[in-house]
């Protein structure tokens, strides 16, 4: 199912419990809830990218328990948001329960639309969605959702990867180092179930690839897997290369190279969404070294049929 990240903001958001479970089971909502505005806008300014929507109660508390609730809360959320807008236009939802409001000039002047607790719910979610499917992101985390779902710890720098691929930004070369983490990912999360002997140590990513790109590592690693790995390691590593390959990007002399590698990338973590399923690391390093075996041994045979011929 498609998902929407929303960062709701309500001080008592434990009786929207109900509302929030449905969302979350029948709508796909991923839900992060806060209780205050200051804390609310934090959360949301550190993962500006992620969020298909945010909700607020109309009398949302600044930052304690003790406030005497009034729309302060709320004016602070709103002009923050709107700061932001050149950053990135994230749309906002007013989800009142407080009926006094209706008829308040001040709120009404701070707000073009707003939705009544438990008379409104179901056009609030319908208007969540709907306004979430028109932004770049959102379109960009459900056209790729297999990936997204696979690897949500590499979900910041895979959005601003795929935003490359998607505007066609053929000549943005710091997708480069985006890339490169990606691939720092993948090769912690290979270490951690077993496929790679050799530990990620933040600078080591090409004996990392050297190791998995060994000929009797077919046996466990699709060949197509194999050589993307390869390819974007060699491509995005630092290195006497990385000046002449950032230059050439830059000035539009490997217009093909970018989608290239967000391709090869793209392929590389469509498998190894695999690796969540492998819950014994053991049982991988025993099927790795039987393998070794096999091979060495094919080639031992080999050797063997040409002297003797």
């Amino acid at each position: 199912m498609n998902k929407y990240k929303i960062l709701w903001i309500d001080d008592q958001y434990e009786l929207l419990s109900e509302l929030m479970e449905r969302c979350e089971v029948i709508n796909g909502f991923e839900i992060t809830k806060c209780r205050f505005a200051k804390e609310g806008m934090k959360t949301f300014e550190s993962h500006l990218e992620e969020w298909s929507a945010v909700v607020l109660d109309a009398k949302v508390l600044m930052e304690s328990l003790n406030e005497v609730p009034n729309l302060s809360g709320l004016r602070y959320c709103r002009d923050r948001i709107n700061e932001l807008k050149p950053r990135r236009y994230v749309p906002m939802f007013v989800f009142t329960g407080q009926p006094d409001l209706i008829s308040n000039e001040m709120f009404e002047n701070m707000v073009d639309k707003y939705y009544s607790k438990g008379d409104d719910d179901d056009q609030l979610i319908k208007d969540i969605i709907s306004a979430a499917d028109q932004q770049e992101e959102t379109q960009i985390i459900h056209k790729h959702q297999t990936v997204f779902d696979a690897w949500p710890e590499s979900k910041h720098d895979l959005l601003r990867i795929l935003k490359v691929l998607e505007n066609e930004d053929w000549q943005n070369n710091s997708v480069l180092n985006d890339i490169r983490k990606i691939m720092s990912d993948v090769m912690n999360k290979l270490y951690v179930r077993g496929f790679c002997s050799v530990k990620h140590d933040g600078s080591n990513l090409g004996a990392c690839s050297y190791v998995l790109g060994q000929r009797y590592m077919e046996e466990i690693i699709p060949v197509h897997v194999q050589r993307c790995i390869h390819s974007l390691v060699d491509v995005t590593n630092p290195g006497s290369h990385r000046t002449k390959i950032d230059s050439d990007v830059a000035s539009g002399k490997a217009p093909y190279l970018i989608r290239t590698l967000i391709y090869e990338m793209l392929n590389v973590l469509c498998w190894g969404k695999v690796l969540n399923a492998i819950d014994d690391p053991e049982k991988v390093k025993r099927a790795i070294d039987i393998a070794k075996y096999n091979y060495e041994k094919k080639v031992e045979e080999r050797k063997n049929k040409k002297k003797q011929q």
